[in-house]
């Protein structure tokens, strides 16, 4: 076992311990894959900062786990701007009860995201906009990672949930406006912010108040 495989399962124990979020043999073995396969395609288009699998799985893959630690049941999920897959790619995979549909309007991040949904066995991108608008709100829960300003997300999100949903936002901790209910994780450094839209609302609101269909949309 190569030192960065090593290394980047002792972070995924130390994740799993921290938000008490287990994982299976299996399940850690198709999250090593996923963040293997991120690392080959990104040395040839730019996925992501991170130059090898652990410091991934250190400094990407916490924010699938703060998903997990609250999305337990299983829902209909959208996640927007999925880019190289993170969070929603780890998230379906520790959470497979999740129907995932993936937006990411890029063409070389929606093949790469293509390629990932097969070779992971787990199931075009979409702009999250586009889904708002071709129908009415339907998903359990909306997902992004540092797309839009927290704000602006927070009110495209409740265009694509059902009453009774949640939007799920993860940004930089100090890119969070005061007021926003958020957790804290990863030193201090990174936020989840969760807003409830209430059952009976009716049109877009105030966002500032606040499978085994598997991954697809891409």
């Amino acid at each position: 076992m190569s030192g960065t495989v090593a290394a980047a399962r002792s972070a995924l124990a130390a994740l799993e311990t921290g938000w008490r979020v287990p994982a299976s043999a299996d399940q850690r073995d198709a999250l090593l894959a996923y963040a293997d396969l991120l690392m080959t395609w990104t040395a040839r288009i730019n996925l992501t900062g991170a130059r090898s699998a652990d410091q991934l799985v250190e400094e990407h893959f916490p924010d699938a786990f703060a998903l997990a630690s609250r999305l337990v049941e299983p829902a209909r999920v959208i996640d927007v701007g999925s880019g190289g897959g993170l969070p929603a790619l780890p998230l379906a995979l520790l959470r497979p009860a999740l129907s995932i549909d993936l937006s990411e309007p890029i063409a070389k991040k929606g093949a790469f995201l293509r390629t990932a949904i097969r070779e992971l066995g787990l199931g075009d991108p979409r702009r999250g906009e586009a889904i708002a608008d071709a129908a009415p709100p339907g998903f359990d829960a909306a997902t992004s990672r540092a797309t839009l300003a927290p704000k602006a997300w927070l009110a495209l999100g409740r265009r694509l949930v059902a009453p009774g949903g949640r939007v799920f936002g993860l940004f930089a901790a100090d890119a969070v406006p005061a007021g926003l209910p958020s957790v804290l994780y990863d030193g201090g450094r990174r936020a989840l912010v969760q807003v409830d839209v209430p059952r009976g609302t009716v049109g877009l609101g105030d966002a500032g108040t606040g499978s085994s269909r598997r991954p697809g949309g891409v």
